[in-house]
């Protein structure tokens, strides 16, 4: 929920000032306004070094308790542990190049470059060193001169002995300034420095919560001092005065910061230019919602929030993205085991998280469930899983239809499989279809009717998701209202255009001429309203409206990534199945297993980031301005 918030003059006597913005840091409802109506204020050097001291910590593991600590005793610990951090990074890029070297160097094997350099004195020539890839010249177009040394990765490797230049094209010559020893004992050198720089920085793990400790009082001491400097004085310094962005529903807390104080507040109205704050303030799943849009924008702070519709319209295509309700029962686990392992978890982001994943695995074994995929193991017609199939029924009634009209679609089924008459009942031509052996069958026509019903959900989980969008913005554009009717006319129309059979049809709902009449009346009259609505409300400019069919038409594809998306990963599933089963009982379960273990690692990434683009994009599209200012007001940090 959004909360609006009220631009607030606070005035008074400057001796209370000190009192006044401490009373605001502990109360933590109160963001002041900048003087110069923007702050670019810089953090000190020392409190930059804390953030990376602590963030290096924070990879390490603590060995014991550490006793509470002097804050003067801190800042040597901090420098201590700066230059060990750097010292590291500096014997890293040592460390990777002499192992360069190394690699570069082994080729022409153990030999000694002073020996070498001295054979260069008494002979008077020079010993040069090349090489060359393997397929880039016969043996016969080597010069004769070069003698060869060794062959690794698809490179051949070759010494020249010479006072002469030489310079043939494909040869690279390798400069020698180190021997292969040499290098191997720098690089062991390094690499002990290195063990003993990162065991003394694991010991100071230990001081990370008084480090910690003095962060956060520094941030609350440099968080009033920014917050002071907001203030505008007059008379002679003797006045201060500063605006405040204040939450409604929190204006009561005025009263506890001038309580006894000599200062004066009052209203007053926002300014062209004021940076309005937008504060979202919501409770359980709400959270959740706003944890997932914070991950791209926060809305303005003229419109709603938009938490809850991402959150579970995320989870929906979460679900339907992973495809699998086995898959959602893994996750489910692990979220219980979260649940079990942390009951008392302190920190809210970890604890937000954990019911995100637990919704997510809910909505994945629930469409799991609806399209009656387990580990996408291939179920007969006639099994009882497919009796909670949404998916199934609807085939079943799809069959019926192809059936009862006895067209093109179902006489080819009866060409490819002749035992199908115009009797057989719509179970029984699922199983007819059955081609393949009894370990590895597939029942073609099931398959068919199957994924041509997920493209259509996808499609009307589109068209139902870009609705709500334009009812959500509906005040602001009008047109959103034709756009609806255009939408929902196009999925009724186009399906004729293409031959093909929507839910309305095979469902019983409408004959096929009504829909098609419907549709075409929906389609036409929703463009010609979008754009009466637009000139309406927007005047001439409304016109523009005409060339946003192209955008919503675009829109409404995208979501054709679900079933896409959704059928890969089953596909994915199936042929890690198959090759299992084909590998016989040992080889078969590692390749099954290690196969699922990749597929929901790539499933749950593809979930993720095309569930929240399909909010964050296509419906953010027709509803949603963003570009807000999160509300941020002076607060005491406190440790996590």
């Amino acid at each position: 929920m959004r909360v609006d918030v009220k631009k607030i003059l606070f005035m008074g006597s400057s001796h209370s000032l000190d009192l006044f913005f401490e009373r605001a840091q502990k109360i933590g409802w109160f963001q002041f306004v900048s003087v110069t109506k923007a702050k670019a204020h810089v953090l000190p050097k020392e409190i930059e070094d804390l953030k990376v001291v602590i963030k290096e910590l924070r990879k390490l593991p603590v060995s014991h308790k550490q006793a509470a600590m002097n804050y003067n005793e801190i800042p040597p610990i901090v420098d201590r542990i700066l230059v060990l951090k750097r010292e590291i990074e500096n014997l890293h890029e040592e460390m990777r190049f002499v192992k360069a070297e190394i690699t570069k160097m082994h080729p022409l094997g153990y030999f000694d470059v002073e020996d070498l350099v001295q054979l260069e004195m008494e002979t008077k020539k020079r010993f040069r060193f090349f090489f060359v890839r393997h397929d880039k010249y016969l043996k016969e177009q080597i010069p004769k001169d070069l003698i060869f040394i060794n062959r690794e990765f698809d490179f051949d490797y070759y010494m020249l002995i010479s006072a002469e230049n030489f310079q043939v094209n494909g040869f690279v010559e390798i400069q020698v300034e180190r021997s292969l020893s040499e290098l191997e004992r720098e690089l062991s050198r390094l690499q002990k420095v290195n063990h003993e720089c990162e065991a003394e920085l694991k010991t100071m793990a230990d001081y990370f919560e008084s480090i910690e400790d003095l962060f956060v009082h520094k941030m609350n001491r440099i968080n009033l001092m920014f917050s002071k400097e907001d203030a505008e004085f007059c008379l002679e310094d003797h006045l201060f005065s500063v605006d405040a962005w204040v939450p409604t529903n929190r204006l009561d807390q005025i009263g506890r910061l001038i309580k006894e104080l000599p200062i004066y507040y009052q209203e007053v109205a926002t300014e062209q230019g004021d940076a309005i704050p937008t504060y979202l303030e919501n409770k359980g799943l709400g959270e959740v919602g706003q944890d997932l849009i914070e991950i791209y924008d926060t809305p303005s702070h003229s419109e709603g929030d938009p938490s809850k519709w991402v959150l579970w319209s995320f989870a929906i295509f979460f679900g339907m993205i992973l495809s699998d309700a086995c898959y959602g029962l893994l996750f489910l686990f692990f979220a219980l085991f979260l649940w079990a392992k942390y009951p008392k978890m302190k920190n809210p982001l970890g604890k937000r998280m954990v019911k995100l994943i637990t919704i997510l695995s809910c909505t994945s074994i629930i469409w799991g469930v609806l399209i009656a995929s387990y580990f996408s193991i291939q179920l007969k017609p006639e099994g009882s899983l497919n009796r909670f199939s949404l998916l199934h029924y609807l085939a079943i009634h799809k069959v019926d239809y192809y059936r009862a009209e006895n067209g093109k679609t179902f006489q080819g089924w009866v060409h490819d499989f002749p035992e199908i008459t115009n009797e057989t009942p719509p179970e029984k031509i699922f199983s007819m279809s059955k081609v393949g052996s009894d370990e590895v069958n597939k029942y073609t026509i099931m398959e068919e009717m199957y994924n041509s019903l997920l493209m259509e959900i996808s499609l009307i989980v589109g068209v139902i998701h870009l609705s709500l969008s334009f009812l959500r913005n509906f005040r602001k554009s009008w047109s959103g209202l034709g756009w609806i009717f255009a939408l929902w006319g196009g999925y009724i129309f186009f399906p004729t255009i293409i031959d093909a059979v929507p839910i309305f049809n095979y469902m019983g709902w409408l004959k096929p001429h009504v829909s098609t009449v419907i549709g075409e009346q929906l389609l036409y009259g929703g463009l010609v309203l979008a754009v009466i609505l637009a000139l309406i409300q927007e005047k001439l400019a409304g016109i523009a409206a005409i060339f946003k069919v192209i955008e919503v038409f675009a829109d409404t594809l995208s979501y054709l990534r679900l079933y896409a998306l959704g059928l890969a990963s089953m596909v994915m599933a199936m042929t890690f199945n198959e090759m299992g089963m084909a590998a016989g009982y040992i080889g078969g379960a590692l390749i099954i297993l290690g196969g699922h273990i990749v597929n929901i690692g790539l499933a749950a990434a593809a979930a993720v980031i095309h569930g929240l683009r399909l909010n964050f994009l296509e419906w953010y599209h027709h509803c949603y301005e963003g570009g807000g200012k999160k509300f941020n007001p002076l607060r005491l940090i406190m440790r996590r």
